[in-house]
């Protein structure tokens, strides 16, 4: 494994993005204010793909406590047209690293891991588990319409990355899980991130977690499909917790019924 710093979170991503297109599996780790500088490479990155897996690891603050903003790196990946995996842990961070190399490497796509403050400056036993060895040829391939793609080629690349959204909205490993199975009622909750670690220990505290549906959702973009639908088609109201914009409420995009930041 090789690791280095860079000058600034623009050029480290640009180094380890270079690595990928070679086929490599590489990784990038930054702030969420840092994210703001990489930001140029970044959109370009979503249209041209990936060779070897790539992860962005974006750490955001909520509150903030050492930052100089609160702002959440989903709505980048959204803007990006990226997807984006959200841990409610330290372990589960671990487990959600594979699944992004995995979802990198099968879509052909820069994924996203959005840990938060509380998972980054938290401590959890793990288990490593095996260390598959990957024997990967390094070889760049000269394709200018693809790695330098002007307008004519972005076009194209436009429309492949819509169809990789839309395939990963699909994606059945990270579809969201209902969490207590046997819980039956016309409401339901769903949550993200650390949010859902939260939800899961107050829903318990009070009693309630045989009584209402708890979600939670591990790829808060692209939300999945069907799980939408069956929410929408399932339910009367739902409450949405979620850190700290109204991703995953956004995609539900039903204001009667889903409770969530947009409803205050």
């Amino acid at each position: 494994m090789h690791t280095q710093w860079a000058v600034n979170e623009k050029v480290a991503f640009e180094i380890a993005y270079a690595g990928c297109q070679t086929g490599l599996r590489t990784a990038v780790s930054m702030k969420q204010v840092g994210l703001n500088v990489a930001s140029d490479p970044l959109m370009s990155a979503a249209y041209m793909g990936i060779k070897g897996g790539f992860v962005l690891i974006s750490a955001d603050d909520p509150g903030p406590h050492s930052s100089q903003t609160e702002q959440d790196s989903r709505l980048m990946a959204m803007f990006a047209k990226i997807p984006v995996l959200d841990p409610d842990s330290p372990r589960q961070a671990k487990d959600l690293m594979g699944v992004a190399y995995e979802i990198s490497e099968s879509f052909k796509t820069p994924v996203m891991v959005r840990p938060t403050t509380r998972v980054c400056h938290s401590r959890q036993d793990i288990t490593l588990g095996p260390i598959p060895k990957n024997k990967r040829e390094v070889e760049f391939e000269k394709n200018p319409a693809r790695w330098a793609a002007t307008p004519k080629f972005r076009l194209q690349l436009h429309k492949e990355l819509e169809e990789k959204l839309s395939a990963i909205a699909n994606y059945r490993p990270t579809a969201p899980k209902k969490l207590n199975p046997k819980a039956k009622s016309d409401r339901a909750i769903i949550a993200s991130g650390v949010a859902a670690a939260h939800t899961k220990d107050i829903l318990k505290e009070l009693k309630i977690w045989s009584k209402i549906p708890f979600y939670q959702v591990i790829q808060p973009f692209p939300l999945h499909h069907k799980f939408i639908a069956r929410i929408i088609g399932t339910y009367e109201e739902v409450l949405v917790i979620e850190e700290t914009m109204e991703v995953i409420e956004m995609q539900l995009a039903d204001r009667y019924r889903v409770k969530g930041k947009l409803s205050n």
